[in-house]
């Protein structure tokens, strides 16, 4: 009987530190919502979503401002995949890294890992950095 009350009792206290925080929650929301506005070209969508002092830095170094990145979005309606992802909520800050494959009909595709950092403004999670490394190929062997 003992055994069994303990291992109830470890694996509730396991179930509280996996759960996922509101904050942690809130930011998964954000990141779907942006995908969804990126992929929509939804530049007030996308307004809403980024800081005023957003960089969003590509893989090939190219960085934008928080005009120059909606304009592009807008035009472009971002035609990428996220994998997989990890968030990390520090009070009013939170990251997300991420892999992820941006489809390019005339280039192909290509494999990135990215990070994003957000910032809680009031009520509102908004995207105040995004930066993108592309994968290279495996080695030849």
């Amino acid at each position: 009987m003992k055994t069994l009350l303990l291992t109830t009792l470890v694996l509730a206290v396991s179930a509280v530190g996996f759960a996922e925080s509101a904050d942690e929650a809130a930011v998964k929301a954000a990141h779907a919502a942006l995908v969804a506005a990126a992929k929509a070209g939804d530049g007030a969508a996308l307004g809403k979503l980024f800081a005023d002092g957003l960089q969003y830095s590509h893989s090939n170094t190219k960085l934008e401002t928080k005009a120059e990145a909606i304009a592009a979005l807008v035009k472009s309606k971002g035609n990428f995949e996220v994998h997989e992802q990890t968030i990390h909520v520090y009070g009013k800050a939170a990251t997300i890294r991420s892999r992820m494959t941006a489809h390019n009909p005339a280039t192909g595709d290509t494999p990135l890992t990215m990070l994003m950092v957000w910032v809680k403004n009031g009520n509102q999670w908004q995207l105040v950095e995004r930066h993108t490394t592309r994968i290279p190929p495996p080695a030849a062997k």
